[in-house]
């Protein structure tokens, strides 16, 4: 039951690089490792020198598979502690068994083995790991820690979707949560709100740090083991709870795969620029993110 427990936890990394963390160090402490008050932790060999997870992010609509509605690959430094979040898209356009699609409809074909293969084809990079996540889960710890604040660049209004958002900082809800990260009307479209929805997670993580939300985390547990699905084991998800700390006070570099908009065949894709997107990564992002420039 306990192993249970520290499962779920930790794989709230995959959602937001603290939650595990806290979960790890100060509620579910692993047999062993108890430390004493003022002690330092060890240095200690995480494994991996970069790993690389692919986030998917569903909807919430019912069904086998959906499109995938946000797609980020979070690569991890393990050496420097470094996290960077690189924003896919979803209309980016790839091929996907042969023929050109937009590359979100690869989890509706083949669920996350050919997104992951897409991604791969697509980037020349290993994905070590995927993580499937309603998205609504994202609105669910929202709400649990008294919601965000952000500053709603300009009138959200889609009546259809349930967007009804006015301009300036604000702190919102769960459900506006949702309506501020799926809103695609601004100049930019689906690379704003890619923006907006790596937002939206790092100041969810900021909130769960703080002390007064420390009494909630049995929460914050039940919401992850019911939203997220992952094929990363306990091990994995212990060195990446120690390294949450490291990464968020380091910052947790976020970028959107650079490109245009561009009508091919009479659809509109994001073609994406992968050499635009060399000059925006370092040295050491390149070797961790593995970008196939052709």
């Amino acid at each position: 039951m306990k192993t249970n427990k520290i499962m779920t936890a930790l794989i709230t990394i995959v959602l937001c690089f603290s939650i595990g963390y806290l979960a790890y160090d100060w509620y579910f402490q692993l047999p062993g490792e108890s430390q004493k008050e003022g002690q330092e932790k060890p240095e200690e060999d995480l494994g991996f020198d970069h790993f690389n997870v692919l986030l998917l992010g569903l909807d919430g609509r019912k069904g086998a598979y959906g499109r995938s509605d946000t797609i980020i690959l979070a690569s991890i430094d393990g050496k420097t502690k470094k996290v960077t979040l690189l924003s896919i898209p979803r209309d980016t356009r790839v091929k996907i068994k042969g023929a050109w699609d937009k590359i979100n409809a690869a989890f509706a074909y083949g669920g996350e083995e050919l997104a992951q293969k897409t991604i791969h084809d697509f980037l020349g990079i290993e994905i070590d790991r995927y993580a499937i996540v309603d998205f609504k889960s994202v609105v669910k710890l929202a709400d649990l820690v008294g919601g965000v604040e952000v500053d709603v660049p300009q009138r959200m209004y889609v009546p259809l979707e349930d967007i009804d958002l006015q301009p300036g900082k604000q702190v919102l809800d769960g459900k506006d949560v949702l309506a501020y990260c799926r809103f695609r009307g601004t100049s930019d479209g689906d690379i704003d709100r890619a923006k907006r929805q790596q937002e939206v997670l790092q100041l969810v993580a900021q909130k769960v740090l703080t002390g007064k939300n420390l009494t909630q985390l049995p929460d914050l547990f039940e919401i992850v083991k019911e939203n997220v699905e992952t094929d990363m084991t306990v091990k994995e998800m212990v060195a990446l709870a120690r390294i949450a700390p490291d990464a968020l006070e380091k910052g947790i570099n976020t970028l959107v795969l650079p490109g245009q908009n561009k009508k091919i065949d009479g659809l509109w894709y994001w073609e994406a620029d992968l050499a635009a997107l060399k000059e925006l990564l370092s040295e050491e992002e390149r070797n961790a993110i593995a970008v196939n420039i052709r």
